[in-house]
């Protein structure tokens, strides 16, 4: 990981941290949602189905800067899911 991507990561915790997500409505207010929120699967990852809601632990990033959902203790991309507001 590069000195920049570190830095970008640790800003960004600073402003999120790993137990909350902010989330634009569609009135484009923000909001933040704390750990754990629902949301609700789009694609099949076994052992996730579609249409099934889970209960995300934790938001982290992957080194490639991507976001991720720890559920059951696992990481999963955030475009696999909606989150269920």
């Amino acid at each position: 990981m590069t000195k920049q991507a570190r830095k970008y990561i640790a800003e960004l915790f600073e402003i999120v941290g790993t137990k909350s997500v902010l989330v634009v409505m569609y009135n484009g207010n923000i909001k933040r949602l704390y750990c754990p929120f629902l949301v609700i699967c789009q694609v099949n990852v076994p052992p996730l189905e579609v249409g099934e809601e889970y209960w995300v632990e934790a938001v982290k990033m992957t080194l490639t800067l991507e976001e991720v959902f720890i559920i059951d203790g696992r990481a999963y991309f955030v475009w696999y899911f909606q989150i269920k507001t």
